[in-house]
């Protein structure tokens, strides 16, 4: 009652554990061996503490503790021990607790080694009436005892006694009403001697009420046990107790009721109906691994006793609130005592578990029970031993956690401390950013300055400011101071240190911009798109009705970059009824973060950039809470380059990371999709920030890479020069595939020349795009050339095989020129027409790679070799299985294994070589860079080496050539049948002859 936001009554009021003020005192019952602390636990960064104690006057006079706490940090305050109250008495060291930010605080009192804790609850939640619950004990060694404190104005309090309690030198019984008068920062303490439970205690104004139950000095090991009590004013009509972790006894609960109440108590399946008259106090059992339910028509009290034992090794007593159902939270922070086997018992909707999450983590490994009678399980998680602060949460669903533990001797129990009042979507990453924030903290403990940290404070301030939970904000409001802080000298880096300072600095104020921008979309749900663009940044914000699975594919656009978003995404991070959607671009921010913060080993290919670049501006995408998600299907983002893309030049699509400290640009889980000199297309598999980095890949020209082409292209040429006069003046050989070779050496020849001797001459554009014309005609004319070779080398064989030549007599001339170079021509034109301006680029007379402008190139090669080597498979399979079936004047002018070897020479010539150049990329690029500028400057030697030197006629042509002699050459060539230069008889018609 009285709790997530609902209009309360006058005699209502809210309970926080959050806040700025808080008061406490502690009990006493011998002085000797206690310890008294508070856990201060921080959810704003740099927020300064003090805690003193009113009125102190101790050993060193006055006492006062200032410190600094971060977000998800808890701090331990020791104090004095001549801070606790000692027997029946008025007081005035109140424990205060002051903080410029919220915080929550867990009084921790060490009495014999018996650590026994409680929730305090700020001075905005204390209230006028309370109802003690003091636990009854049989030993002789405990009793109870409660103390009241006021805040910083007098005040009245009157206290209605039910059993019986000293104060001062008298003795009060049940139905005496005590009334004392408290100055500010006092309190009164009052021990009982019998059970307590039920009185009341009113006040003129809010007083903090602390009940427990204190030991005599004769013996160290009793219960000791302290709580304090909320007001009856936040009491709740709906409980649930879930059982402890190392329960074997039967537990206590109390029920307190303030006027006449029907309560319903289930304990597993059996249930209980009791009628409570206003001052009962209800006595029931919490029996082992047995949840139980608590319902009541008006407001109560619920109190969980857990009894302890008197037998060795076995936990202590503590008291504990529980939480009502009504004021469940979808936001906890507990904190795990030091030494104990601590736990987090939850209790949730049966629909909602699957959702919750620990430190940042999935909740996992958790078995669930069913509580009878109800919508909700319960289930326990370790936290371990350490002493630490947790944060449990759900993004949408409230549940409830108390943190518990247990050890030799000793256990304790405390409620999570609810962050209701924490804007959910305005919590950054602290992980990452923890180191800069713990050393600025010390920075400002000491009362230095330094500007980073002076940046983080004002970057976090400015981002609280705009989430607080009653603040309106419009985008204009996000872009205009955050963008102020783009310019500051902070960003500026220089040397290693700084650098790291830089990353950390903008790491925070990206993740703040997305929250912020989120957040002030969803304050205004009517807006379904809200944009802004200044100097320093545009953003555009949309939102989404969480309306279930949906197919749409939503765009957004800032400046010139665009984010195309899956619907699907979008509703997946919904934790209310609608989800924001926000993509920013920043006009300045790739300067700050430039290239200096890329790693190479962050790029996940193999193959490294030279001169690379930020080309783009720097671009964020956030959903629903802003923090990092799983997403079912990539986002698209368009970017656009700073400058116009050169060709040469390759891009990577990277992301803004922070590791460790250290920021950087890395690749893994984004791709290029598209690019041009304009604009890229990334896939990333995630949100965060991108941008673009452009540089130069592949293989770096070196000196021993263009040796070896000069020196290969020139013995090319000569090779190509000889094999051009030999076909000419070798009458001997004069065929089809002598003519075939000729055009080939011919185009190779001159394509090797102009290569040679033009291809860097880039200084006139004109002449640079004719020359890269002429060179892609003629490679093309070499493969074309190359084409008629494999086709006649295949029809050459298949006549073998069917005893029929006149396959061989439609070549003729009128067919072959024409297509051997009209083909290229054609393939030329039409490029040119298409694209001109792929002629030529900065470096070389050779074809642009922009807009895939070199494919009319890589096409019609990679066509051909792929028709070529389907003529070759088939030539082999011809050779192989038909050789035999043929008539006895072919069949003996045939070698097949020489047949074979030049069939393999003959489909090397005719493209593999080339193919090599495909594969010049990953880890093996310089191999292949080698490979290919080895075997393709080579190429003419290897058309001179195969179908010269390797030809009998040609041989024995030249040994006459050398002696000077002549000597008739037989008609036909036996045993030395080529592959391309078949001659079988008389009957195999030669180029252009007509068959008869």
């Amino acid at each position: 009652m009285g709790c997530r936001g609902f209009a309360f009554p006058p005699s209502t009021c809210q309970t926080e554990t959050l806040g700025r003020e808080f008061i406490t005192s502690y009990m006493e019952d011998c002085g000797n061996s206690s310890q008294f602390e508070m856990q201060i636990s921080g959810y704003f960064a740099f927020t300064s503490v003090s805690v003193s104690i009113s009125n102190y006057t101790g050993d060193r006079g006055r006492f006062e503790k200032k410190i600094m706490v971060n977000q998800g940090e808890m701090v331990r305050v020791r104090l004095p021990e001549s801070v606790g109250i000692k027997g029946t008495t008025n007081f005035s060291k109140v424990v205060l607790v002051k903080a410029d930010k919220d915080i929550s605080v867990v009084s921790v009192s060490n009495k014999h080694m018996n650590p026994e804790t409680t929730v305090l609850y700020p001075v905005s939640s204390l209230g006028n009436e309370h109802y003690l619950v003091t636990p009854s004990t049989q030993s002789l060694d405990s009793y109870p005892e409660f103390s009241v404190m006021t805040y910083e104005d007098h005040n009245r309090v009157e206290v209605h006694v039910k059993g019986k309690l000293r104060y001062e030198t008298g003795v009060y019984s049940t139905g005496t009403k005590l009334e004392i008068k408290l100055h500010a920062f006092q309190g009164i303490q009052l021990q009982g001697i019998a059970d307590l439970s039920g009185t009341r205690i009113v006040s003129e104004k809010p007083v903090a009420v602390l009940v427990g139950q204190v030991c005599f000095c004769n013996n160290t090991k009793c219960n000791h046990v302290f709580e304090q009590l909320l007001p009856v004013c936040s009491w709740g009509t709906t409980y649930i107790i879930p059982p402890f972790p190392w329960q074997k006894v039967d537990e206590m609960v109390y029920i307190t009721a303030s006027q006449s109440t029907t309560v319903l108590y289930q304990l597993g399946e059996q249930q209980e109906t009791v009628t409570l008259a206003g001052g009962s106090v209800l006595q029931r059992p919490v029996k082992p691994w047995i949840p139980v339910s608590i319902s009541a028509n008006v407001g109560i009290q619920v109190v969980f006793y857990s009894v302890g034992a008197a037998v060795p090794n076995s936990s202590h007593a503590f008291l504990m609130n529980v939480p009502d159902v009504a004021c469940y939270c979808q936001m906890y922070s507990i904190n795990a005592q030091e030494g104990f086997e601590n736990f987090a018992l939850m209790v949730a909707n049966i629909a909602e578990t699957g959702a919750i999450i620990l430190d940042n983590q999935p909740l996992r490994g958790v078995v669930w029970n069913r509580v009878p009678g109800t919508e909700f399980v319960w289930g326990m998680r370790p936290l371990g031993p350490a002493i630490s602060s947790h944060a449990v949460e759900h993004p949408s669903s409230p549940f409830a956690l108390l943190g518990v533990g247990t050890t030799t001797m000793d256990s304790y129990g405390i409620p999570g401390s609810c962050r209701k009042n924490v804007t959910f979507q305005c919590q950054t990453e602290t992980s990452q950013i923890k180191e800069p924030l713990k050393r600025c903290k010390g920075v400002f403990l000491q009362g230095n300055n330094s500007e980073f940290c002076s940046f983080m404070n004002s970057t976090l301030v400015n981002l609280e400011t705009m989430c607080a939970v009653d603040s309106a904000v419009s985008l204009q409001e996000v872009a205009r101071p955050f963008g102020s802080f783009l310019s500051s000298s902070t960003l500026s880096a220089g040397g290693k240190e700084r650098k790291g300072e830089v990353a950390s600095a903008v790491t925070l104020l990206l993740q703040s911009v997305e929250l912020a921008a989120l957040t002030a979309a969803l304050r205004s749900p009517e807006n379904m798109t809200q944009t802004v663009t200044t100097e320093t940044m545009a953003i555009e914000t949309l939102i989404v009705p969480d309306a279930g699975p949906c197919d749409e594919v939503f765009r957004l656009r800032a400046q010139e970059e665009t984010m195309d978003i899956h619907c699907d995404t979008v509703t997946r991070a919904a934790t209310e009824d609608f989800v924001a959607v926000a993509f920013i671009s920043y006009s300045t921010l790739d300067s700050i973060i430039n290239k200096s913060f890329l790693d190479e080993g962050d790029l996940t290919t193999d193959e490294k950039l030279r001169n690379f670049h930020l080309n783009s501006r720097v671009v964020s995408g956030a959903v629903g809470n802003g923090r990092p998600m799983n997403i079912s299907k990539p986002v698209i983002f368009t970017l656009r380059h700073r400058q116009a893309k050169k060709e040469e030049e390759e891009t990577r699509c990277v992301h803004w990371k922070f590791i460790a400290g250290k920021g950087t640009w890395a690749e893994d889980g984004c791709t290029v999709l598209h690019t041009n000199t304009t604009h890229t297309n990334c896939s990333c598999d995630h949100l965060s920030s991108f941008a673009l980095l452009m540089g130069l890949s592949g293989v770096k020209e070196s000196y021993p890479l263009k040796i070896i082409t000069y020196v290969g292209l020139t013995l090319s040429l000569l090779c190509l020069l000889l094999a051009i006069l030999t076909f000419l003046l070798c009458r001997s050989i004069w065929n089809v595939s002598t003519s075939l070779h000729l055009q080939l050496c011919l185009c190779l020849f001159l394509a090797d020349l102009l290569f040679l001797t033009t291809v860097t001459r880039t200084d006139s554009q004109v002449v640079c795009a004719v020359i890269a014309g002429f060179l892609h005609y003629l490679f093309l004319a070499c493969f074309s050339w190359m084409f008629l070779e494999g086709l006649h080398l295949f029809l050459t064989v298949r006549n073998l095989k069917v005893v029929n030549y006149t396959s061989a007599s439609r070549f003729k001339k009128r067919f072959m020129f024409p297509f051997g170079y009209g083909f290229p021509a054609l393939v030329v034109a039409i490029s040119a027409a298409v694209n001109h301006k792929g002629y030529g680029t900065s470096k070389h007379c050779w074809l642009s790679l922009d807009r895939g402008f070199h494919w009319s190139f890589l096409g019609p090669v990679c066509a051909i070799i792929l028709i070529n080597l389907t003529f070759f498979l088939a030539t082999l399979w011809i050779l192989r299985d038909k050789l035999s079936s043929l008539n006895e004047d072919v069949s003996t002018l045939k070698d097949t294994r020489l047949l074979t070897f030049k069939a393999i020479a003959q489909l090397f010539i005719l493209g593999c070589t080339w193919s090599l150049g495909l594969f010049q990329v990953g880890s093996a690029k310089m191999v292949m860079a080698y490979l290919f500028t080895i075997v393709n400057s080579l190429q003419g030697a290897f058309i001179f080496l195969v179908h010269c030197l390797l030809n009998r006629q040609v041989r024995e042509a030249y040994r006459r050539w050398i002696k000077g002699t002549r000597k008739p050459s037989p008609t036909i060539q036996t045993g030395s049948v080529s592959v391309s230069t078949v001659t079988t008889s008389t009957k195999m018609v030669s180029w252009g002859e007509s068959s008869t």
